[in-house]
């Protein structure tokens, strides 16, 4: 990924790739990342819903403010 596309989100990008898996993201951050990556529909029940080249990635929003599902996190790797 360009670090132009990116600007500010370099460090959310790169936390989400981290190894060992980050656990201290920020959920604003990320989902800052995702729709400044992608096109963003809020679909009912609180998901949100990503879409990019033809790819869609679902997530429901996390209670707390942090993004520390691992499942999901692996998710988001693979949608990027």
């Amino acid at each position: 990924m360009p670090n132009s596309i990116l600007g500010n989100h370099q460090s959310t990008y790169d936390a989400v790739f981290k190894h060992p898996i980050a656990r201290n993201l920020q959920w604003r951050d990320v989902r800052s990342m995702l729709s400044s990556l992608s096109d963003l529909t809020e679909e009912h029940g609180d998901h949100l819903k990503f879409t990019r080249n033809g790819q869609s990635l679902t997530i429901h929003p996390p209670k707390r403010k942090d993004f520390s599902d691992v499942q999901e996190l692996m998710q988001v790797r693979h949608f990027l």
